[in-house]
């Protein structure tokens, strides 16, 4: 976003701190790894009621996810594109014309 040198800045334009953004990115990863971790155990399982087609595709689903992990925890902040709401008080209200 570009702006005229004498435009004032908004806050509401600025991005996350990188703190929040790492915190982010942390969570995502630890989310979708949690989830290989609970496939990985349904395929263990799965296998052992004989289930093996089952198996094969949840034990396949499990080694797919680090990299989807890796992925998505890489990647970058997702800016928004819409402009900010900038406060424009209203018209003063007056009285209107009479009728005499």
């Amino acid at each position: 976003m570009t702006r005229a040198p004498e435009e004032p800045f908004l806050v509401t334009t600025a991005g996350k701190s990188p703190r929040d953004e790492q915190r982010e990115r942390t969570r995502r990863y630890l989310l979708t790894m949690g989830l290989r971790t609970i496939i990985l155990i349904a395929a263990v399982v799965l296998y052992a009621v004989h289930l093996h087609w089952a198996a094969a595709i949840t034990a396949a689903a499990s080694l797919i996810l680090p990299w989807i992990a890796v992925v998505a925890a890489n990647a970058g902040p997702t800016r928004s594109v819409e402009q900010p709401a900038l406060y424009e008080p209203d018209e003063p209200k007056g009285l209107g014309p009479g009728t005499e």
